[in-house]
């Protein structure tokens, strides 16, 4: 079973009968029409992954946000659009799929495999004991995860909240990173103020697609600067309380913490010239 299936909780084969239909029919030329609220919502209920869509609670560059249902109980419905301009290359060049490794023009293969990545970063981190919303299921360009927040409410962003104690959220919000980074082996990307809830007096991490998995194949350049990146936009937050922290020390206790075996020495093999502040 590939990677892309695994969680498909459907056997009736609903999810094939809607790529012929993207595709205009199994032979068929791509529709490029990006589905509506009311098609998404029948969509997700019939792949089984809600009970109902309430209302779109926000929409970026790349995914739209819903509240939706699970019988009684308020979860997120996440879904990716279709034909994004970061999508572009799949028209073009087309992508080479992580389920099958083979190269296809067919946008929704892509847009599946961005979903697959995160329902497979928040499982992980789930796992590791981080605080995120825990996943529930995906089906195709459908991802469904834990609502933060109360009754239908969502829980606010921190750059929305005023905190009374903030040196301590900033230890726990490190902390969690942390185990992020050792224990679930991925940087996140793109952590800030924005991508971080406040809710039952502490804070969650969310928005994960652009994290990144840290093994014996990544290149620890990147991985040194996407953490240096994000505990600077960390900090420059709380530096809004008067709160300063030594950055550089506080990556040298991620990077102490963990380098995969083989990456080490990767300091001492760094190009000359490469800058990485």
């Amino acid at each position: 079973m590939s990677r892309v299936d695994k969680f498909n909780p459907l056997k009736s084969g609903a999810v094939e009968r809607k790529r012929d239909e993207l595709r205009g029919g199994s032979c068929g030329k791509l529709m490029m029409e990006e589905p509506r609220y009311a098609s998404i919502r029948t969509d997700a209920i019939n792949y089984g992954l809600v009970s109902d869509v309430i209302y779109p609670m926000s929409a970026g560059k790349e995914a739209s946000i819903f509240l939706a249902k699970w019988k009684e109980h308020s979860i997120i419905l996440k879904v990716y659009r279709l034909w994004q301009t970061p999508h572009s290359i799949s028209q073009q060049k087309g992508y080479v799929r992580k389920a099958s490794k083979k190269r296809t023009r067919f946008i929704l293969g892509l847009i599946e495999d961005i979903t697959v990545q995160e329902f497979d970063t928040l499982q992980a981190c789930f796992r590791a004991g981080v605080a995120v919303p825990t996943p529930i299921g995906r089906v195709a360009n459908y991802l469904t995860m834990r609502f933060i927040g109360d009754g239908e409410e969502p829980a606010p962003q921190l750059r929305e909240v005023n905190l009374e104690n903030p040196d301590s959220v900033l230890n726990t919000i490190l902390d969690e990173y942390l185990k992020m980074y050792r224990d679930a082996h991925y940087v996140h990307g793109d952590l800030s103020g924005y991508n971080i809830l406040w809710w039952q007096e502490r804070p969650w991490i969310i928005d994960v697609p652009q994290g990144e998995t840290v093994g014996v194949h990544s290149d620890m350049n990147r991985v040194e600067l996407i953490l240096r990146r994000d505990i600077g936009n960390v900090l420059s937050y709380f530096e809004t309380y008067g709160i300063e922290r030594d950055a550089e020390q506080i990556l040298n206790v991620f990077l102490d913490a963990y380098i995969p075996e083989n990456r080490k020495h990767y300091r001492e093999l760094r190009p000359d010239g490469l800058e990485l502040g």
